[in-house]
């Protein structure tokens, strides 16, 4: 399954409003998929989201996955909990991405259960519950709701083997595991490496367990600390997520600024005079689906994507500022994260 996208365009946009090619369908692929076959709208689907035979579209690839998962296909109904999950061809409803990773889980889709458990908890243990029922009605007797952890935080730590390098569990964490490699990518955090530092932090911000933020902003900051610069921007960013506007706090506009600084110096473009920094950093870029992604994780090739990303945060982060400076909010606001730069 194709894991990373790229953001849309306007040129995807009218590629899609266009009929697609269908290649496909000399084999009897399609009418098979319109006649109703679920294993044919399944592997349809997979043909559009990886653009193999047709031009890609994820919007035709969320109909079909559809179509086949409503029929209880386990891997379409996997594949339509991540594009909802993702907001791939479809607005991002973590709600129905969960129901769809719940439902494919008990319908023993490979991986599904790790999406399930890395997805949960995001939810609260209610919603958690609800969504289960929901998602486990008309399913054989048995199909019992996940006993979900509470928090990635405090999920046990594996052995690591030797072929459990960063980017191998990088390459795993991005294809959908769960929490095993999470725990792995820790062993390595704890080792000092830094891009995993980067990525665990990545990773515990996502959930809305107090425990698991708290620590996801101390990982941010240890490998911000470090010099990535990924892990600046993130640490920047995290600055500003923990006091959302209208939530009557002031974030720490200062220590994110200075963060930002370091981000943007540090990911300097090559000197375009230099041939060898030059094919280093297209050499990294090599393989990269989704280079926004790869920014947001230190990838060296993704430099230009993560100072656009500055860019961006910058523009935010004045536009706040500028307005809690109008509606008179104290300047700064002492949050969880250590924000001090150490030189």
């Amino acid at each position: 399954m194709v894991q990373y996208k790229r953001l849309f365009s306007a040129a995807f946009l009218l590629l899609w409003l266009c009929v697609p090619a269908l290649a496909t369908a000399q084999s009897g692929l399609l009418p098979a998929a319109q006649s109703g076959d679920p294993e044919a709208q399944f592997r349809l689907g997979r043909a559009y989201e990886s653009g193999e035979g047709v031009s890609q579209n994820d919007f035709e690839a969320v109909r079909w996955f559809q179509a086949a998962a409503q029929q209880d296909h386990p891997a379409a109904a996997m594949d339509l909990g991540w594009m909802l999950a993702n907001g791939y061809g479809v607005a991002k409803d973590e709600d129905r991405a969960l129901y769809w990773f719940t439902r494919a889980a008990a319908l023993g889709a490979e991986g599904a259960a790790d999406q399930r458990d890395a997805l949960a908890v995001r939810f609260d243990s209610a919603a958690r519950r609800a969504i289960a029922e929901e998602a486990l009605r008309g399913l054989p007797e048995g199909s019992a709701a996940p006993n979900l952890p509470p928090a990635l935080a405090v999920a046990s730590d594996p052995v690591l083997g030797p072929e459990d390098d960063f980017e191998t569990l990088r390459d795993r964490l991005n294809g959908g595991g769960g929490l095993d490699v999470l725990a792995k990518l820790r062993l390595l955090a704890q080792d000092g490496d830094v891009k995993a530092r980067n990525l665990v932090g990545l990773a515990l911000r996502r959930s809305t367990d107090a425990a698991d933020r708290a620590a996801g902003g101390q990982w941010l900051f240890a490998a911000a600390r470090d010099g990535l610069p990924a892990a600046q921007y993130n640490l920047a960013a995290a600055l500003l997520d923990d006091a959302p506007p209208g939530s009557g706090r002031s974030p720490d506009y200062d220590g994110a600024t200075r963060w930002l600084d370091l981000a943007a110096a540090g990911s300097a473009p090559a000197d375009p005079s230099d041939y060898a920094a030059v094919s280093r950093e297209f050499a990294a870029r090599a393989g990269i689906r989704d280079p926004y992604r790869a920014a947001l994780q230190g990838s060296e090739g993704a430099y230009e994507e993560l100072r656009q990303l500055i860019r961006l945060k910058r523009q935010e982060l004045l536009a706040r500022r500028d307005y809690d400076s109008r509606r008179g909010a104290p300047p700064t606001a002492t949050g969880r994260i250590e924000s001090t730069v150490i030189e």
